[in-house]
C-alpha cells in the first residue's frame, strides 16, 4: 500500500514539475506601438521584448522583413548565425545578447540607409512555440531651409517628409527667441499616414538666422536647418527681384545639432526604460567642500537650498561665482542614474572634473556642462544658444542618467516617465570623472537628492 501511495506521488509531482515547466515557457513578443524614425547614417534601436520578463537566453531570436529565411539578424544556439543573412545588414544588424536574461531581443541597426525603411518582424522560438511581434521603420530625408519670393514679399519655408505621429515646428530667431507664433505650417498625409511638413514664416528687412526646428514625439533626431539673411539682401527696389530670385535658387540645410526626445512611449515601454534606469541608480550626496557659500547643505548631504552667505574656507574646489555645488560620488565608467525633487529656481546636470568652477562662466557642453534649468516655471536645455522645452515637460522630480561610454546625458519627468531632452556631444577625456552637479537660486525651498529605493513606484498604477 505504501509502496502505491510513492508511485501516486511521483506521477503528481512529476505531472506538477511538467505543468510548471510548460507554463514558464509560455511568453509574448511585444513591439512598440508606433513606428521607429530615423535620419540615413544614424543608428536605430528596435525595441521588442518579453512578456512576462523572463529570460531570452537559449531562444531562437530571428529579425526579418518579407523573407523569413533571409534573415536581417538570426542569434541561435547562443551565436549569430550569418550564413543566410541578408548582405546588406551585416555588420551592421546585432543584438543585446547582455539583456537576454531581462527578456530583451531589440535589435541595433548601425547605419541606417533609405533602404531599410518598411517593416520588420521580430520573431522568438522555443522548443514547444513562437511569438513574433512587428515593427515599422521610417527613414526620412533631412530637413531643409530655402528662400522664396513673390508679388513683393519673401519667406523661408521649411520642408520635411516622413513624419509620424504630427511632429511640432518651433522657428526661433538667432538670439532664441521663439518666434513660431509668425510663422504658418501646412501638413499633408500620404496612403501610409506619413507625413509632410510645410512651414512658412516671412523675411524681415534686417539681419537674420532663422532655426527651424521640428521635435518629434517618437524617438529620433532633430533637426535644425538655418538660412542667414544678410543686411544686405534688401537692396533698392530697382535689384529687389533680381536678388530675390538669385537667392532663391540657394536652398540652404545645415544640420546644426542632434538631439533625441521621447515624449511619448507606450506605457510597457516607459515601464521597461524605467526599470533599466532603477537598476543604475546611484546613491548620490553632496559635497560641501564645493558648494558656493550663500548655499546650506543638509547633514546627510541630500538637500540644499540658497541663503544667506557664509565663511567657508576658499578652497579651489569651491564655486565662488554661481550657487552650485557638485557631489561628492563621480564617475568615469558605465551607466549611472539619480533622481532630484526641484524646487522653482534650479539647474540640473552634470559636468567634468577639468571644468572651470571658479569665476564666471557659460553652463554649456562647450564649457564641459550639460544640463537643464528652470527659471520662473520656464524649462530649457543649456545648449548654445539654449534651447526652450515645453511647458508640459516642466517636472516635479527629474530623472538624470548618464552613459559614460556613449556619451550621452539623459533627462525624464520621472512623474509621468515622459524624456525631456538628451544631450550627444559630450565630450571627455579617457577616464575623466563625471560629477553631478546642482544649481539653486531658490530661498524658499529645497532641492532635494531622492534615495534609490524611495522615489518612483515601478508598478502599473
Amino acid at each position: 500500500m505504501k509502496s502505491d501511495q510513492s508511485e501516486w506521488l511521483c506521477v503528481i509531482v512529476l505531472l506538477l514539475q511538467q505543468t510548471s515547466v510548460s507554463g514558464s515557457e509560455r511568453f509574448e513578443v511585444l513591439g512598440p506601438a508606433d513606428p521607429i524614425s530615423v535620419y540615413p547614417g544614424e543608428d536605430a534601436v528596435l525595441p521588442c521584448y518579453l512578456s512576462p520578463n523572463i529570460s531570452a537566453e537559449g531562444l531562437e531570436i530571428r529579425w526579418f522583413r518579407k523573407d523569413h529565411s533571409a534573415p536581417v539578424c538570426l542569434y541561435w544556439n547562443s551565436q549569430y548565425d550569418v550564413a543566410n543573412q541578408i548582405p546588406s545588414y551585416k555588420g551592421r544588424a546585432e543584438l543585446f545578447p547582455e539583456e537576454f536574461r531581462n527578456g530583451n531581443v531589440s535589435l541595433r541597426l548601425k547605419d541606417v540607409r533609405s533602404s531599410d525603411d518598411g517593416r520588420y518582424n521580430c520573431l522568438v522560438q522555443s522548443a514547444d512555440i513562437y511569438e513574433e511581434a512587428l515593427t515599422d521603420v521610417v527613414v526620412r530625408g533631412r530637413p531643409s531651409v530655402s528662400l522664396h519670393s513673390e508679388g513683393g514679399q519673401s519667406w523661408l519655408e521649411c520642408r520635411s517628409e516622413g513624419w509620424y505621429p504630427e511632429p511640432a515646428v518651433i522657428w526661433t530667431d538667432r538670439d532664441g527667441h521663439d518666434v513660431t507664433s509668425l510663422s504658418n505650417t501646412t501638413v499633408q498625409r500620404d496612403s501610409q499616414e506619413r507625413l509632410s511638413l510645410r512651414s512658412f514664416i516671412p523675411v524681415r528687412q534686417e539681419s537674420n538666422v532663422f532655426t527651424c526646428l521640428i521635435r518629434s514625439a517618437v524617438p529620433e533626431p532633430n533637426w535644425e536647418p538655418q538660412l542667414h539673411i544678410p543686411r544686405d539682401f534688401f537692396p533698392d527696389p530697382s535689384g529687389w527681384m533680381v536678388s530675390l530670385f538669385l537667392m532663391a535658387a540657394l536652398s540652404v540645410a545645415v544640420a546644426a545639432l542632434l538631439v533625441i526626445q521621447w515624449r511619448q512611449m507606450d506605457k510597457k515601454e516607459k515601464m521597461w526604460l524605467f526599470k533599466g534606469l532603477h537598476r543604475v541608480w546611484a546613491d548620490v550626496t553632496l559635497d560641501p567642500d564645493t558648494a558656493h557659500c550663500r548655499l546650506t547643505l543638509s547633514e546627510d548631504g541630500k538637500r540644499v537650498r540658497q541663503g544667506e552667505w557664509q565663511c567657508l574656507p576658499d578652497n579651489p574646489q569651491r564655486f565662488n561665482h554661481w550657487s552650485c555645488v557638485m557631489s561628492r560620488e563621480s564617475f568615469t565608467s558605465g551607466r549611472h542614474y539619480w533622481v532630484v525633487e526641484v524646487n522653482v529656481d534650479w539647474g540640473i546636470g552634470i559636468t567634468r572634473e577639468s571644468a572651470q568652477r571658479r569665476g564666471y562662466f557659460r553652463f554649456t557642453p562647450q564649457q564641459g556642462y550639460w544640463g537643464l534649468r528652470c527659471d520662473s516655471s520656464s524649462p530649457s536645455a543649456l545648449t548654445d544658444p539654449e534651447t526652450p522645452l515645453p511647458q508640459s515637460l516642466l517636472p516635479r522630480m527629474l530623472g538624470v542618467c548618464v552613459d559614460i561610454e556613449e556619451r550621452r546625458v539623459s533627462f525624464y519627468r520621472v512623474e509621468s516617465r515622459d524624456h525631456i531632452y538628451t544631450f550627444t556631444d559630450m565630450q571627455i577625456n579617457e577616464g575623466e570623472k563625471i560629477y553631478p552637479v546642482f544649481y539653486t537660486w531658490d530661498e524658499s525651498a529645497d532641492l532635494v537628492i531622492l534615495p534609490p529605493v524611495a522615489s518612483v513606484d515601478e508598478t502599473d498604477q
